[in-house]
């Protein structure tokens, strides 16, 4: 009997840790196809703006810079919403998740609504901190003003998207991307360079495809909603928002302080030249590409943390805690090899134009140094969510941004070039790295 019960347990484990296994991909996946389309159309973008002229790269260069800055102080849409709504629907609390989804996507209408406005009135401003030429100042505007009208959606489309990976269908999110993709590709292509409208039409043609996308989204989740089996707990309306709030105003914060610190980077790569702020716009590009192997990670490890949480089990010394660490390390250990090894010819596959004379070898290791150290900065982000410590999560980035934003400002003044760029990065990134390991205790 002692020797059946020593065999079965291992075999139970090989079962648990298969099972865990399988729940990582199946939530992954569909979220490492998305963010993977997303900067593989932003470098398409590149592309058909380096094929119109060295000016129109630069100017969606500068014209992303802001838009991200907007698009990320916004992203408690996402990740605030994805853990929230995988409790509740563990719990089967399905009145408060439904009015839930309704808060949610009013404020986001109401975001992008604001945002867009803020936005028309101060593009001239926003973009001259560029210090750009008269005429990439006059595109970047035009580009931002067209892409702009598109916020709207593209905040419905994020939100409702997040809804449904809480609810483990993260295959929508997959399809949306593809629906923005293929339709941003195709407007793209005819606005900007068939009827000869660059910037401003590239612009546009993202506008479109998030409009598309968000019927989408919106459509598959009211379905989703219709198939809820009622409930009668009561709901809290004031307790919800409150969470709502609490959860969005730290990661707001959070966003704000980090994405003004990547329009910093991008700002100061601007100043040093047009060449240059064009090398560090696909250097990004690569970088986001790069980084969303270990990030649809992240992001699924938020819904399943919260539904083992919801189940009363804990995280630490679990089978999940193991394999998302496993699997991080080896997944940062060969992007760190193949980004150093392969870099030049990566960026020469996005770009018309060549940067040999910026891609020395320290420019390449500090790239492939961020992508080593991010990745566990990245997973660490969605497990503090998952355990719902939006708190920490908040205050390790900003403490983060802060200490980049100081080391790039001094070591700047010693050489003014783009590693230096690159290494106040990875210095922000190794103390995200630490402070989100020490906060997952």
């Amino acid at each position: 009997m002692n020797k059946l019960c020593c065999g079965a347990l291992p075999k139970q484990r090989v079962l648990m840790t298969n099972s865990v296994r399988k729940d990582i991909w199946v939530n992954s996946y569909p979220i490492f196809l998305w963010l993977a389309l997303e900067p593989i159309v932003g470098l398409i973008d590149s592309k058909i703006a380096s094929i119109i002229n060295i000016d129109t790269l630069s100017a969606i260069g500068i014209g992303e810079t802001i838009y991200f800055v907007f698009i990320w102080v916004f992203i408690f849409l996402a990740y605030g919403t994805t853990p929230l709504v995988s409790s509740l629907n563990t719990k089967n609390e399905i009145n408060k998740l439904n009015y839930f989804i309704k808060f949610g996507r009013n404020v986001s209408i109401l975001l992008g609504l604001v945002s867009f406005l803020i936005l028309y009135i101060t593009h001239d401003y926003l973009v001259s901190t560029f210090e750009p030429t008269n005429k990439i100042g006059v595109l970047s505007s035009n580009y931002l003003i067209f892409r702009c009208l598109g916020l709207p959606f593209y905040l419905v489309n994020m939100h409702s998207t997040a809804v449904l990976r809480g609810l483990k269908i993260a295959k929508i999110t997959f399809y949306s991307a593809l629906i923005v993709s293929a339709f941003n590709i195709v407007f793209s292509l005819f606005f900007g360079l068939f009827l000869g409208f660059g910037a401003a039409g590239i612009g546009f043609a993202s506008s479109l495809s998030f409009f598309c996308a968000s019927i989408y989204s919106t459509v598959v989740l009211k379905k989703q909603q219709n198939n809820f089996s009622p409930t009668t707990e009561t709901v809290n309306k004031f307790s919800m928002r409150k969470k709502f709030f609490n959860v969005g105003v730290y990661i707001l914060i959070r966003s704000l302080f980090l994405t003004l610190f990547m329009a910093y980077l991008r700002n100061r790569s601007s100043l040093m030249s047009m060449e240059e702020i064009a090398l560090q716009h696909i250097l990004l590009q690569l970088w986001s590409v790069g980084y969303i192997f270990v990030d649809a990670i992240a992001i699924a490890s938020q819904t399943l943390i919260s539904e083992l949480i919801s189940k009363k089990e804990k995280y630490q010394k679990s089978i999940l805690q193991r394999e998302l660490i496993t699997v991080t390390t080896l997944i940062s250990i060969l992007l760190a090899i193949s980004t150093f090894i392969f870099l030049e010819e990566f960026v020469q596959l996005f770009s018309s134009s060549s940067f040999n004379a910026l891609l020395n070898t320290n420019l390449k290791l500090m790239v492939a140094a961020s992508l080593l150290i991010g990745c566990f900065a990245f997973l660490w982000d969605g497990i503090l969510l998952g355990l719902d410590k939006s708190k920490e999560f908040s205050l390790l980035t900003i403490s983060a941004s802060i200490s980049g934003f100081l080391i790039c400002n001094y070591l700047l003044r010693i050489d003014n070039t783009i590693t230096t760029l690159w290494i106040s990065l990875n210095v922000s990134l190794i103390i995200r790295a630490v402070l989100g390991y020490l906060y997952q205790k």
